[in-house]
């Protein structure tokens, strides 16, 4: 089994066009309690595009958490993948952010895998001279693994630092609700069990995963004539979530119209539901 490239997935990045349309349907479902980022040239500096600086990169977020892993609504502004991601693909997930080891950035030399954004992250105040900072990267990994890699990492100045457990208060982060929200009491989904990811081609994806550490969770089968699929594991908070490949053997499934208009990605996110309610989609599609 190959080397680990990472130690947990915290976070899926979701470009959308309006942050403010899209927390409203999140709440629908339930899904909260809301904070908020919105880039400055305080807050975001040294960008890079595809290898070039660039005088400013600005987004806008909300963000909230769900049994240890943040669902990042990015809603692009000037300068990022988000915006190029949108206008090719239409909404959806972009990017998965995960805890790197030093094994994924062997793997990405050995793979040929270019840094496509890069910025420094100014989100917190020990005090007005004292910043925490991180230097954000996002790789094309969307060919190996459906999905681009958002990783983060401190600076020098700040490895040996013990992150503060209020720093969305006292950061560039805002807090906008105190989870007393009345759409908070009854959930619809308690859990996130599966992302489900289209590829054209099972065998390749298959040993990109293994190249990159996944976990395999199952074995390569066919259901019928309408698909193949195979699951990888990683781990979130010592709970595993998994990653079901799927290729598509007839285009006119939903499948396979998703790969025909999109190219690979990921196709949907399944929850695991409320038993309190009986009639809702139990996932939520990046056409939806």
């Amino acid at each position: 089994m190959a080397e680990k490239c990472f130690t947990r997935m915290g976070q899926i990045g979701i470009a959308v066009k309006d942050i403010e349309k899209a927390g409203q349907v999140c709440k629908e479902y339930g899904m909260g309690p809301m904070r908020s980022f919105i880039s400055t040239d305080k807050s975001v500096q040294n960008g890079e595009l595809y290898g070039k600086k660039v005088d400013e990169i600005r987004f806008g977020t909300l963000m909230y958490e769900m049994d240890g892993v943040t669902f990042e609504l990015l809603q692009p502004i000037k300068n990022t993948v988000w915006s190029e991601f949108i206008v090719k693909q239409g909404e959806g997930v972009c990017d998965i952010m995960f805890t790197p080891t030093p094994r994924y950035y062997e793997v990405l030399r050995e793979r040929n895998i270019k840094e496509i954004m890069k910025f420094t992250l100014y989100n917190h105040k020990f005090s007005e001279t004292d910043i925490f900072t991180q230097v954000m990267r996002m790789h094309d990994t969307r060919a190996d693994l459906g999905f681009n890699i958002f990783t983060w990492d401190q600076t020098e100045e700040t490895k040996k630092r013990v992150y503060p457990t209020d720093h969305i208060a006292t950061g560039a982060y805002v807090i906008l609700e105190d989870g007393t929200e009345a759409y908070l009491k009854n959930p619809k989904y308690v859990r996130m069990e599966k992302i489900i990811i289209v590829v054209e081609d099972l065998e390749k994806t298959v040993k990109a995963y293994e190249a990159y550490g996944f976990e395999p969770a199952s074995e390569p089968k066919d259901f019928g004539r309408e698909y193949r699929s195979v699951s990888f594991s990683q781990n979130t908070d010592g709970k595993d979530v998994i990653f079901e490949i799927i290729q598509p053997l007839d285009m006119q499934t939903p499948y396979g119209e998703y790969l025909s208009k999109y190219g690979r990605g990921v196709y949907n996110i399944i929850f695991e539901q409320n038993q309190k309610f009986n009639n809702v989609i139990k996932t939520m599609t990046q056409e939806e």
